[in-house]
């Protein structure tokens, strides 16, 4: 793969995107806790998130804003299963959001092209999804991207063209931009979404012009404008000619895990390598932001991280692992690179798993007595009323498997 800007650390890219806007008069703000007070979402998911109500808040007066902001997605258009799996793809996220308002659909989009020729990236190399109706599509002609490089949608299926951001809350149609690492020409939407190897879903720029009432009516806004946002990850992917674990701050956390299975006698494995960096920076975040793990709300997010990240690392290995080493060299890699938006100060992450650790190892324990007194129950009874995960199952049962075959 060859990079744009090989020069170009995660750091310089993010510098660079706010300079960008700061010189244009954006108003730039700090990022916002994980942890969201939208009624509608449990965490900030979107750069839009936190500023809903300069959109449809008739007493507001928006200015321009732009912001970097972390984003945990854990369900929905989101699930915890394509982690590991898509390159691109992560729960928490470094997301680079703009608002602007007070501008038409051209200029909505030549500011975008704008922005990204910052880094090198040319309209040749880019493929756009917009909805079926005239104002994208006019608007892209004029800025001279080619009819080839056009595909309307008349629904959400592999990308979006509506964004609806809670309910009530605001609604918009808008374009995904795709990047191609070649200039061959792409000749379906579907390839698109399914050569990874060659197009990247890089940025989303939305018309937000309607808020969603309870009984699903539409009404207009009181300040329509346009949002923007791009995954710091994916385009640091695009500029620095890989995927997104294999960008300068995250690659080195993905080795630190597959150094360690080494020391395990496994071969490493990338999908468990990259589910433990994703899960990682998620817990650490979230821990450094005042979280702790309980059973209830934002905490039993960040207990379920943690407990899928110990399970991971265990059912690969076949047994319970003590994992403190791990997280304490992940926790000295992550640090040293600056670690991420929303974190202050650092946090002794190593200490809170051990804790979990501990009840899991417990949980471990029960299960068994459980499984014995109740041999007939499904897996789906036993996770529902014991809290015993279809991966601890597993494990129980391949242990108890190599307990017999070392007896026999």
């Amino acid at each position: 793969m060859n990079s744009i800007s090989p020069c170009l650390t995660v750091n310089e890219v993010k510098r660079m995107l706010l300079e960008f806007h700061k010189n244009r008069g954006y108003r730039v703000f700090e990022p916002f806790p994980l942890a969201s007070t939208d009624p509608t979402v449990m965490f900030v998911n979107a750069t839009i998130t936190p500023f809903k109500p300069w959109f449809v808040d008739g007493s507001i007066y928006p200015d321009n804003y732009a912001l970097i902001q972390g984003c945990l997605r854990m369900g929905g258009a989101s699930e915890l299963n394509v982690v590991g799996i898509n390159p691109y793809y992560f729960t928490f996220f470094e997301m680079f959001g703009s608002g602007t308002f007070h501008i038409v659909h051209d200029e909505a989009v030549s500011y975008l092209l704008e922005l990204l020729s910052v880094f090198g990236i040319e309209k040749d190399h880019l493929y756009f999804t917009i909805p079926a109706s005239e104002e994208f599509y006019m608007a892209l002609k004029k800025n001279d991207i080619k009819e080839t490089q056009i595909f309307q949608l008349t629904k959400n299926n592999y990308f979006w063209q509506e964004w609806k951001f809670g309910v009530p809350g605001p609604v918009g149609h808008g374009l995904t931009v795709i990047f191609s690492r070649s200039l061959e020409k792409a000749e379906s939407v579907e390839q698109l979404a399914n050569d990874q190897d060659r197009y990247v879903e890089l940025l989303n720029l939305i018309h937000v012009h309607s808020q969603s009432l309870p009984d699903s009516e539409l009404v207009p806004i009181a300040n329509p404008g346009f949002d923007l946002g791009v995954g710091i990850e994916r385009l640091a992917a695009v500029l620095q000619g890989c995927d997104s674990y294999s960008i300068d701050t995250i690659f080195p956390l993905v080795q630190t895990v597959k150094d360690f299975l080494l020391e395990q006698k496994k071969e490493p494995n990338d999908v468990v390598a990259r589910i433990c960096t994703d899960h990682f920076r998620a817990i650490y975040v979230l821990l450094a932001q005042g979280l702790l793990p309980s059973n209830k709300g934002h905490a039993y997010v960040l207990r379920k991280l943690m407990r899928r990240f110990l399970e991971t690392v265990w059912s690969f290995l076949g047994k319970p692992t003590p994992t403190n080493k791990l997280i304490q060299r992940l926790s000295r890699v992550f640090e040293s690179r600056g670690c991420t938006v929303g974190v202050s100060e650092y946090t002794n992450v190593a200490d809170k798993m051990v804790e979990e650790e501990t009840v899991l190892l417990n949980i471990l324990q029960e299960a068994k007595q459980i499984i014995r007194q109740h041999p007939d129950a499904s897996p789906q009874t036993l996770h529902d009323t014991y809290g015993i995960s279809k991966t601890l199952m597993t494990l129980l049962q391949q242990n108890q498997h190599n307990k017999k075959g070392g007896e026999s």
